[in-house]
C-alpha cells in the first residue's frame, strides 16, 4: 500500500455542504467573497498535486509564501479549480503557505505541512470487510469466490494477502448441501480457546429463479486456537420462529439469516443478523440467545425494522449489524447499513441498549434519531468517490489507545455490487455516550496512522 505524508490545511474558510445530488447555490448579487473547498488536506513525501476549488464572484490572487510550493495560476476571477504542485521532501517534516487574496474579503491562509506517517483510503478491495485486533495482530476475513479466506497484519493500515480456510461443500448425488454457493460477509471471533466464523450461504440462484432466498447462517470452528489452522463445519444455526430444544436447523424450519454477528453481555452469548419478516421480502434485525458459540436456543425476536425516513431512500432493508460496546457509558450499540447495498443510499444507522437492560426485549432498544454515517459524491463511472457507505465493524488502533471503524465504500454512484472498497477511519465518542464517527473520508485522503502503527 502506498504510504502517504501529512497536510494540514488550516484556513479561515466558508464550506458549502452538499450531499448526493444537490448543487451549490451562490447569490451573485451578494458582496464580494471568497471560499475554498478545502479545511485540510495531507499529501506524500514524494513529488506530487492536487487540486483547490475557488469559489467567489470576484478578482483574486494567489501569494506564493513557500519556495517548495507552485500554483497552476496566480490570479483569476469568479469560480475556478487551481492545481497546486508540491516538490519531494526530505526532511522528516515541514509546513508551508498559500495566501488567498480578494477585494473586499478577508485573505485566506492555506497552510500545508509534509509527514511521513500517513495512509490513504481505500486500504484493500474488499466488500463487507471484517477486522479484528487478537494481541498484536489483525486478522482479516473475507469471502472469495465460493469460500472464506483470511490474512493477517501487524498494522490496521495494510491487509495482507489472503489464503482459504474453507470452501463451500459439494453435493453428492442426491445429498444437496445447504451450503453450496454464495459465500457473504464471513465474521471471525476469538471465543474462548477457539475461534469461530460465521457467514452466510445457500442454493445456487439457478435452482431458485435467480431468488437469495435460501440463505442462511452457518459457522466454523477452529481446530486450535490457530485461525490459520485447520476448521471444522458445525453446520446450520438456527433462525426460526419455532425453537425447541435439540431441533436440527434446515431451511425449511429457519428464515433467511445473513451477516450474524456475536456479542456477550454478562455471561451470556447473544447472536444479531438480517432476515425476513414473515411473509415479506423486507429485511429486519433479529436477536436470539445462544447456548453456544454455535447454537443458538431461542426464538428470534425482531429489535429493528426500517421506519425512518433515512432507512426508506430506494428499500426496506437494515441489515449488516456490528455490535459496538461503550463500557464507560453502560451502552451496547448495534451498528447497521440501511437502504440498499448496491446504491449510493447505503449508510449507516444504529441501535442502542443500555447493558442493565435484556437485549431480548425489543422495547428496550432505542434507534438513533438521525442517520449516523454517511457520504455520496455521486460520482460518474471512472471517477474515484465515496458513494455511499455501510457495512462496518470495529477495532483498535495497535496501543489501544484509538476507536476506528471499518466499513465499505462504492467507488461509483451508479448501482451495483462491482467497486466496493474497504476504508478505515478514527472515531470518537460524544459526552452522552453515543458513537461520533464523524464524516467518512474522501477516496484517496491521507490520514494519520493509527496510533502505535509505525511505517
Amino acid at each position: 500500500m502506498k504510504r502517504v505524508t501529512k497536510i494540514s490545511i488550516i484556513a479561515a474558510i466558508l464550506l458549502s455542504a452538499f450531499s448526493c445530488g444537490e448543487k451549490e447555490n451562490v447569490d451573485a448579487a451578494s458582496k464580494a467573497y471568497l471560499r475554498l473547498d478545502l479545511q485540510e488536506k495531507k499529501v506524500q513525501n514524494s513529488a506530487g498535486s492536487f487540486e483547490v476549488y475557488i469559489s467567489s464572484n470576484t478578482t483574486w490572487t494567489i501569494e506564493l509564501q513557500s519556495e517548495w510550493i507552485k500554483t497552476s495560476r496566480t490570479s483569476g476571477k469568479g469560480n475556478l479549480s487551481v492545481r497546486i504542485n508540491y516538490e519531494a521532501n526530505e526532511s522528516g517534516k515541514r509546513t508551508g503557505a498559500l495566501l488567498f487574496k480578494a477585494d473586499g474579503t478577508k485573505p485566506v491562509q492555506f497552510l500545508i505541512t509534509q509527514s511521513s506517517l500517513l495512509f490513504s483510503n481505500p486500504i484493500f478491495q474488499m466488500p463487507d470487510p471484517y477486522i479484528v485486533k487478537d494481541g498484536d495482530t489483525y486478522w482479516t476475513c473475507k469471502a472469495q469466490g465460493n469460500g472464506i479466506n483470511i490474512s493477517r497484519s501487524n498494522k490496521l493500515s495494510v491487509v495482507n494477502g489472503t489464503r482459504q480456510v474453507w470452501a463451500t461443500p459439494y453435493d453428492s448425488g442426491s445429498n444437496k448441501v445447504w451450503n453450496r454457493a454464495n459465500v457473504w460477509a464471513p465474521e471471525l471471533f476469538h471465543i474462548g480457546d477457539r475461534w469461530y466464523i460465521y457467514y452466510a450461504a445457500g442454493r445456487p440462484t439457478s435452482e431458485t429463479n435467480g431468488s437469495y432466498n435460501t440463505q442462511r447462517t452457518g459457522v466454523l470452528r477452529s481446530k486450535t486456537d490457530d485461525p490459520s489452522g485447520a476448521w471444522e463445519d458445525m453446520g446450520m444455526i438456527y433462525t426460526g420462529d419455532n425453537y425447541t430444544k435439540g431441533i436440527v436447523p434446515t431451511v425449511d424450519n429457519t428464515g433467511y439469516a445473513i451477516d450474524m454477528t456475536v456479542f456477550e453481555l454478562k455471561g451470556k452469548l447473544y447472536a444479531v443478523w438480517s432476515g425476513y419478516p414473515p411473509g415479506s421480502g423486507n429485511q429486519w434485525l433479529y436477536i436470539a440467545s445462544m447456548e453456544n458459540p454455535y447454537t443458538i436456543n431461542s426464538n428470534r425476536i425482531a429489535i429493528s425494522k426500517p421506519d425512518q425516513s433515512w432507512e426508506l431512500a430506494n428499500s426496506k432493508i437494515n441489515e449488516g449489524p456490528a455490535v459496538l460496546i461503550n463500557e464507560k457509558a453502560g451502552k451496547i450499540f448495534v451498528v447497521y447499513s440501511c437502504n440498499g447495498s448496491w446504491t449510493k443510499h447505503y449508510r449507516l444507522g444504529w441501535i442502542m441498549l443500555d447493558m442493565d437492560k435484556d437485549p431480548l426485549v425489543a422495547s428496550n432498544w432505542t434507534k438513533s434519531p438521525q442517520q449516523a454515517f454517511y457520504r455520496c459524491d455521486n460520482t460518474a463511472e471512472g471517477v474515484n468517490g465515496v458513494n455511499g457507505v455501510g457495512h462496518c465493524t470495529f477495532t483498535k488502533s495497535p496501543d489501544d489507545t484509538e476507536d476506528w471503524i471499518v466499513y465499505h465504500v462504492k467507488r461509483y454512484g451508479t448501482d451495483g455490487w462491482d467497486e466496493r472498497y474497504a476504508f478505515i477511519q478514527k472515531f470518537t465518542w460524544n459526552a452522552d455516550g453515543t458513537p461520533n464517527f464523524g464524516t467518512p473520508v474522501g477516496w484517496g485522503e491521507e490520514l494519520d496512522l493509527p496510533s502505535g502503527e509505525s511505517m
